[in-house]
C-alpha cells in the first residue's frame, strides 16, 4: 500500500514536473499579449490607424507563425523570458526597410504608430520593449539559415508574380564593403603593435619595451608618404614599424608558455602574415577584425578598388517589377561565371525551378550551360541570324542591363553599401536582410498600385495606374 502511494506520488510529481517544463517553454520564447483583448484606459491601434496604409497591409499578409515555427527550437529552456519572434524578426525587416541602424530604429518605432502595428503591437508604446543589443543575440541565435529563411520567404510572399517556373532571368555580381579603414602597411603594422601588447596584458607577460609613443608617431610619420618631400621618412616610418611589430611578435613567442601558444596560434599566424606579406602576395589581410576582406577591381576613375567581398544576385527578368530570387555571399574573389551555379542551387533549395535562359554580362564568358541552364552573354551576332533573330538578342541584352539599378538601390538604400556586422556571417546575413527589404519594398509598391487601382478603376487605362502610384508617392513625401 506504502509503495503504490509513492509510485502515485512520484508520477504526480512527474507530471507537474513535464507540465512546468512546457510552461517554461513557452515562457523562454516570449509570446505576445493574446490579440484583441481591450484596455479601457488605451486605445487599439488599429481602432485609430488607416488599415489601408501599405505597412498595415503588409503585416496582415505575412505568416508571422511560420517564423515562430521555424525559429522556436533555437530557444533555452531556461532564463529569463526572450523577445517575441514576431517582434524581432519585424525590427529587422523594418531596419533594412527604411536604412536604419540597431541603435536608430527604437527612435522610430517609438513615434511611429504603423511601425509597432507591423511588429505585433496592440496599444501604442512609448519606449522600445527591449535593448538593442538584443539585435546581435537574435542575429547570432539564428544565423545564416535562419536569416537566409526570411529572404525565402520574401520571394514567396509575391506569389504569382515569381512563378515556380520562370523562362527567362538576370543574373550579376557586385562588392559589399566592409567597414574598415583604408588599409595601408603602417596601419597594419601599427594595429599588431597594439594587439601584442593589449595580448601581453591580459596574459601578465612583462614586456621589455611597449613602443607606444613611438608607433604612434612613426605612423603620423608615414602618412602623405607620396609627397616629394615626406618619400624618405615615411619609408623610414614604414620599415621602423615593421620592425618594431616582428620584434614584439618575436618576444611573444619567447616569453609564452605552451598552453598559451596553442591558445592564440591561429591569432598569431595572423599578426605574422599581415606584418611580411608583401606586395604582390595572394590572398592578403586588409583588416585584423576582418581577415576575409577582398581588394577587388572597380577600374572606376573614382574608385579603383574595394574592399569587401562580393555579393550574386538572380532576379525577374519580366517586364516592371523585379524580384530577387536568389542572393549569395562570397568569401574569396571567385570568376564571375563561377557565381552561377551556388545562386541556382539556392533557387532549387527555395523551391523554385531552374530558368530556362539566364542573361549575364561579359564577365560570364566561358560557361554556355550550367544545370540544364542556358547562359546567354553580349557577343557579335552570327551571320546565319535574320534581322529578327539579332532584335530578339538585343531586346535580352538591353533586359539584362535593369540588374545594375538594383545594386545601387540596395547599396544607398538597403544597407548593403557598408557591412558593419561581425564576422564572417555577418556578409551573408547582411546581403540577405538587403535583398529581403527590396522584396518587401516591391511588395508595398504593390500594395499601393492595388489601393489607386481599386479608387481609379474604371476611370483611367491601367498603364496610368503607375504614373499616379509615383504622384502618390511624391505626395506622401
Amino acid at each position: 500500500m506504502i509503495q503504490q502511494n509513492n509510485i502515485e506520488n512520484s508520477c504526480i510529481y512527474l507530471q507537474e514536473f513535464v507540465s512546468l517544463q512546457n510552461k517554461t517553454l513557452r515562457i523562454m520564447l516570449g509570446k505576445l499579449p493574446e490579440k484583441g483583448q481591450r484596455d479601457l484606459f488605451r486605445p487599439m491601434l488599429k481602432d485609430f490607424i488607416d488599415m489601408k496604409h501599405e505597412l498595415a497591409v503588409l503585416a496582415d499578409k505575412i505568416d508571422w507563425s511560420y517564423f515562430e515555427k521555424e525559429f522556436a527550437p533555437l530557444y533555452s529552456e531556461r532564463g529569463a523570458p526572450s523577445v517575441p519572434i514576431r517582434l524581432m524578426v519585424g525590427c529587422l525587416m523594418l531596419k533594412h526597410l527604411y536604412n536604419l541602424g540597431d541603435e536608430r530604429l527604437p527612435e522610430f518605432w517609438v513615434r511611429d504608430v504603423y511601425f509597432q502595428y507591423f511588429c505585433g503591437g496592440e496599444f501604442f508604446e512609448h519606449e522600445f520593449p527591449f535593448d538593442p543589443s538584443d539585435f546581435v543575440h537574435f542575429r547570432t541565435r539564428v544565423g545564416e539559415e535562419g536569416i537566409g529563411k526570411i529572404f525565402a520567404y520574401s520571394v514567396r510572399l509575391h506569389g504569382k508574380e515569381v512563378p515556380k517556373e520562370s523562362k527567362f532571368v538576370l543574373s550579376d555580381t557586385t562588392v559589399q564593403e566592409n567597414n574598415i579603414t583604408f588599409p595601408t602597411d603602417a596601419k597594419l603594422c601599427k594595429k599588431v603593435i597594439d594587439k601584442c601588447n593589449k595580448i601581453a596584458k591580459k596574459e601578465g607577460i612583462i614586456q621589455r619595451q611597449r613602443y607606444t609613443r613611438e608607433s604612434k608617431q612613426l605612423l603620423r610619420d608615414a602618412y602623405n608618404g607620396k609627397h616629394p618631400k615626406r618619400v624618405k621618412k615615411a619609408n623610414k616610418a614604414k620599415r621602423r614599424l615593421k620592425t618594431i611589430a616582428n620584434a614584439l611578435l618575436r618576444e611573444l613567442d619567447r616569453k609564452m608558455n605552451e598552453e598559451q601558444k596553442r591558445l592564440y596560434e591561429n591569432e598569431f599566424s595572423l599578426l605574422k602574415q599581415a606584418v611580411n606579406q608583401k606586395r604582390n602576395d595572394k590572398d592578403k589581410i586588409y583588416s585584423l577584425h576582418k581577415p576575409f576582406t577582398r581588394c577587388i577591381a572597380k577600374g572606376k576613375a573614382h574608385k579603383q578598388y574595394e574592399f569587401g567581398n562580393k555579393v550574386g544576385l538572380i532576379t525577374t527578368g519580366k517586364k516592371g517589377r523585379k524580384i530577387i530570387t536568389a542572393v549569395q555571399t562570397f568569401l574569396d574573389n571567385p570568376y564571375d561565371g563561377d557565381t552561377i551555379e551556388p545562386l541556382l542551387r539556392q533557387m532549387e533549395d527555395n523551391d523554385l525551378k531552374l530558368p530556362q535562359e539566364l542573361a549575364y554580362d561579359r564577365g560570364g564568358r566561358g560557361r554556355r550551360e550550367i544545370k540544364g541552364v542556358k547562359i546567354i552573354t553580349p557577343n557579335k551576332p552570327k551571320k546565319s541570324d535574320s534581322e529578327y533573330q539579332k532584335m530578339q538578342k538585343r531586346k535580352k541584352f538591353r533586359t539584362r542591363a535593369g540588374i545594375e539599378p538594383i545594386f545601387g538601390h540596395l547599396k544607398k538604400d538597403f544597407r548593403m553599401e557598408q557591412n558593419y556586422l561581425w564576422g564572417e556571417k555577418g556578409i551573408h546575413i547582411n546581403a540577405y536582410m538587403a535583398a529581403t527589404a527590396w522584396n518587401l519594398k516591391k511588395m508595398l509598391e504593390k500594395i499601393k498600385e492595388n489601393l489607386l487601382r481599386s479608387i481609379f478603376y474604371g476611370f483611367l487605362p491601367k498603364e496610368k495606374i503607375y504614373f499616379y502610384s509615383f504622384l502618390f508617392k511624391k505626395i506622401n513625401c
